[in-house]
């Protein structure tokens, strides 16, 4: 046991699962946390210890599972569990699970292990019994999830924080807890990041009044202006991502302002050079949930198409005009009627319709070489200006959930996202769908952390204030077309 009323564990290994499970079973609690991949670097890490379906032995433990929710950095998993004859009472075990730590290392931000740990805090009672916390050795991990949440418990209760005397506590109880001095810097950076961004999450049912009391004050000096200055100083700084491959290929980027992260960039398979500025980014549910591609030029639509075929994409939206303010941003990269080749893929328009604000068009992409085919859903909205500014913002409201539909029916694969300059419209666009995802599950609103993290994988991602602004109001529509809010939130 350790100090904060939380137990730590290894994971199991074949010869220890029983053991394990004889462990839960004993200390009973209620929660479990774990920290760590089933396989790592091509190791077995841990050892699974509750059904992929349905329900499985573990010696004299009957465990099943009850409910998976998969998320783009954990997983939460209901797992029951009775003792073989049916003697005591059935054990029932929340089991949170972050994926998103790297196999080597440490994360680069803090932001989703902090919305990790709220999200076992809010569900998890400390008055029941300890909550479990293990890795794969149960002392780097799991010292540094232990140390984090022991220090933001005090940060609450007495307003101040110790870390290094919380881990000579936690290694008076266990020797090596937090392994390594980047281990010992993540901590600190965990806490400055939660220290400096403080609480922004709103329940979906008081959003309107938040906004508005975000808008008090005098002009720039709002609470919408307070939280995008603290936005900015805790965002990487979009001139200075590491970006080589974005560098060296100067004439397939329209600026050089907004590069892709060389570490979650969009490679073009079997291509040398493999570039295209093109970023992964995740969603509410999903790793990889989107792509944000520059808007193609006439030399890069091969590779836009190419990109589109590597990565099985039913769905495509575009938030520009062909020309803005004169200029060209993006190249029409699809036929008016008819077919057009691009490279060795051909396109065939194969419907457009024309809608309030936007125009949906059905593509067919054939690859010449292989004669295969793929369907794709192309939703352009045309009412939204460079500056962010939306005459009518319930527009992107209906695309979005007429993209949740097709996406539905297209196996999940990345939605392709693009605009004139790959961050502000795009950007909002992410923010929005994925507050609105968060918001059905979970019943809360937290576009600041939302755009953080989206700035973390996108840098410069919803650029202004305004624009950040409008990620609330789009919300606050979403909601608005609903006669009840109760229909948001943990299901009970």
């Amino acid at each position: 046991h350790l100090p904060n009323g939380r137990r730590r564990s290894k994971c199991p290994l074949p010869k220890t699962l029983v053991d394990f499970w004889r462990l839960v079973w004993q200390e009973r609690p209620p929660s479990i946390v774990m920290i760590t991949k089933l396989e790592e670097g091509g190791k077995i890490k841990c050892q699974r210890y509750w059904p992929q379906t349905g329900r499985c032995n573990f010696g004299p433990f009957e465990v099943t599972l009850t409910d998976e929710q998969i998320f783009a950095d954990y997983t939460t998993r209901r797992l029951e569990a009775q003792l073989e004859g049916g003697s005591g009472h059935p054990l029932k075990v929340a089991q949170f699970h972050f994926t998103a730590w790297p196999d080597h290392g440490v994360p680069d931000y803090a932001t989703p292990l902090l919305a990790f740990h709220r999200r076992v805090i809010k569900e998890h009672n400390p008055r029941k019994r300890p909550l479990m916390v293990h890795c794969s050795a149960g002392v780097g991990r799991t010292g540094a999830f232990i140390t984090i949440d022991h220090v933001l418990e005090q940060l609450g209760r007495e307003k101040m924080v110790d870390i290094p005397c919380i881990i000579n506590k936690i290694r008076h109880q266990r020797m090596k807890m937090v392994q390594t001095v980047d281990q010992y810097v993540f901590i600190h950076d965990a806490i400055l990041e939660r220290v400096v961004c403080g609480d922004t999450q709103i329940e979906a049912s008081n959003l309107r009044m938040a906004i508005i009391k975000l808008k008090e004050g005098i002009p720039g000096e709002s609470s919408y202006h307070q939280q995008f200055s603290i936005l900015e100083k805790v965002s990487p700084n979009p001139k200075e991502v590491k970006s080589v491959a974005g560098r060296s290929n100067p004439k397939k980027n329209r600026n050089m302002e907004f590069l892709p992260v060389d570490k979650i960039r969009v490679v073009l398979k079997g291509e040398t050079p493999d570039y295209i500025n093109a970023t992964f980014v995740h969603g509410y549910k999903q790793q990889r949930a989107f792509i944000i591609a520059q808007s193609p030029m006439e030399s890069t639509a091969r590779d836009f198409w190419k990109m589109v075929w590597d990565r099985k994409c039913g769905v495509m939206v575009m938030l520009c005009h062909l020309e803005e303010a004169g200029r060209e941003v993006c190249y029409q990269y699809w036929p008016s009627s008819g077919s057009k080749a691009f490279g060795e893929f051909t396109v065939e328009l194969l419907g457009e319709q024309k809608l309030t604000g936007f125009i949906t068009r059905n593509l067919t992409v054939i690859n010449n070489k292989s004669k295969e085919v793929q369907q794709l859903c192309q939703f352009h909205i045309t009412n939204w200006a460079p500056d962010g500014s939306c005459s009518r913002i319930k527009t992107v409201i209906d695309v979005i959930l007429e993209v949740t539909k097709v996406q539905i029916r297209t196996s999940n694969k990345p939605i392709v996202i693009h605009c004139s300059d790959t961050v502000s419209r795009s950007g909002m666009f992410c923010a929005i769908l994925t507050t609105i995802e968060r918001c059905k599950t979970e019943g809360v609103v937290d576009v600041f952390q939302v755009v953080k993290a989206l700035r973390v994988q996108k840098p410069g991602a919803v650029l202004t204030v305004g624009q950040y602004m409008t990620v609330f109001e789009a919300v606050l529509v979403f909601l608005d077309s609903f006669d009840t809010y109760s229909n948001f939130g943990p299901k009970q």
